[in-house]
């Protein structure tokens, strides 16, 4: 992330918040609509069950980082309380305020999530 961040400036490619989340959703987008769907057709083509699963769920997970990304687009500019957002620790599911019972994308259980402020 220490490096991410140094190239990141260096190319000046950090911007306003409201600049990055349009990034950011833009490229959760792309992922979801054409990079994943691809990956997990050549998967399955290939046999290569455990590469189906990993895209599969990495390919929901993006769309819904898409719709997240956008919400807070959305409320960017309105107070809001802060809360926390629990990151599943197998297929990067991320929900904002508390963790669920179980994933809804791979199926672990709520109590495995990572809190982050």
């Amino acid at each position: 992330a220490v490096h991410a961040a140094n190239h990141l400036r260096a190319l000046k490619a950090i911007k306003t918040t409201k600049e990055n989340l349009r990034e950011a959703i833009a490229g959760e987008t792309h992922e979801f609509k054409d990079m994943y769907p691809e990956m997990i057709a050549a998967a399955k083509e290939e046999g290569a069950r455990d590469a189906e699963r990993s895209f599969t769920y990495a390919n929901a997970v993006e769309e819904h980082h898409a719709r997240l990304y956008h919400d807070m687009l959305e409320e960017l500019d309105i107070q809001k309380e802060s809360f926390p957002y629990y990151v599943c620790p197998v297929c990067g599911m991320t929900v904002d305020h508390k963790a669920p019972d179980k994933c809804p994308v791979c199926g672990v259980k709520g109590s495995m999530f990572k809190k982050i402020e």
